[in-house]
């Protein structure tokens, strides 16, 4: 098993090791590129059979990724995320040999950071590159639904999501607290929409209630900038460990990313025993999560119960009823069809 991921880094790398975790039966070898704005634990890197950068310039990693997948002639390639996806269907022919599956970890033509014309270039990107995949493993209904391109014969599998493992929930903090710890995870830039957090975070505090906000993660030092003007710690990027940690100690997550594939913090949130608010966007098609907001206003509906302990638990059990597929057994379930697919 041959994984290509150019954008190595947060929930895309944490996918990648719950897949290793979930189908040991295969060798698992890795072709990856760092980002300077998530930087890799060297955890994320000791599951592999071999580990190999893919440099720099688009056409000497799509060379390079070629030269490392001739040397496993019997290799299926799984290729994540929008550049590794293109590396990796550029750099070879899908075959009965080399079978290609694709996971998209959110397609780039649902960016909201770019023009109209810009995600129109990314959806005719990759429809044409859908040619040469054999398998589309989508992380939601969402992204399986988008995976249906116009007359490609692709085969499309749902390939949910996991929490990480051998993390219990957080006891309930004691009734009565006057003021709720409120998280919000990921990445410093467009997609979480840190801004976003920010504006919940004002609206409540404009409105009488008391909060104790955190931002658990790291990326533009502007973003960063400006939460801190408006008292919003953050914590820097942390080992995944560390940020289930911080995420247990936590009352309410409030998930304010502007697009998605489907995001691991709202499934790590919900293992740990918070209670979880999540922005309405299209990601959860089809997914019954119990606070939805499109507006920061929309908080008021709800915000008061979120006080008592019996209320946030009730929230956590129906999060964790809707995600209930989202587990290791079930995922490598799915990853046996993905690669019997491929083969």
């Amino acid at each position: 098993m041959v994984h290509v991921a150019e954008s190595y880094g947060g929930g895309v790398a944490s996918a990648i090791g719950d897949y290793c975790r979930n189908y040991p039966e295969a060798k698992h070898v890795l072709i990856y590129a760092a980002r300077s704005d998530a930087p890799i634990n060297d955890s994320l890197l000791s599951d592999f059979a071999e580990v190999v950068e893919m440099g720099s310039g688009h056409i000497s990693r799509i060379a390079r990724i070629r030269r490392i997948i001739q040397r496993y002639p019997e290799a299926t390639i799984h290729a994540h995320s929008s550049f590794g996806g293109a590396y990796a269907r550029l750099a070879i022919r899908k075959s009965v040999r080399h079978p290609i599956v694709y996971t998209p970890h959110c397609y780039g033509f649902e960016r909201r950071d770019v023009s109209a014309v810009h995600r129109g270039a990314y959806w005719v990107a990759e429809w044409l590159l859908a040619f040469n995949t054999t398998t589309f493993a989508a992380c939601s209904k969402r992204e399986q639904a988008l995976s249906q391109w116009p007359l490609a014969s692709s085969k499309t599998v749902l390939l949910t999501n996991v929490p990480a493992v051998d993390i219990q929930p957080a006891p309930a903090p004691p009734s009565g607290s006057t003021k709720l710890k409120v998280v919000g995870a990921g990445r410093l830039g467009a997609q979480k929409d840190p801004g976003y957090f920010l504006e919940c975070i004002e609206f409540l505090r404009g409105n009488g209630y008391s909060v104790d906000p955190l931002w658990i993660g790291g990326g533009d030092p502007e973003i960063e900038a400006m939460l801190h003007a408006a008292d919003i710690p953050t914590t820097g990027w942390l080992p995944r460990e560390e940020t289930l940690k911080r995420l247990g100690e936590m009352d309410v997550y409030i998930h304010s990313a502007l697009w998605e594939g489907f995001p691991i913090a709202v499934l790590e949130a919900a293992l740990v025993g918070v209670a979880i608010v999540v922005r309405d966007i299209p990601a959860f098609a089809g997914v019954d999560m119990p606070l939805r907001i499109v507006e920061p206003d929309e908080l008021l509906a709800f915000w008061s119960e979120l006080y008592s302990v019996e209320f946030r638990r009730t929230v956590n059990e129906a999060v964790r009823h809707a995600l209930k597929e989202c587990n290791d057994q079930q995922q490598g379930k799915t990853l046996d069809r993905v690669y019997a697919f491929s083969s």
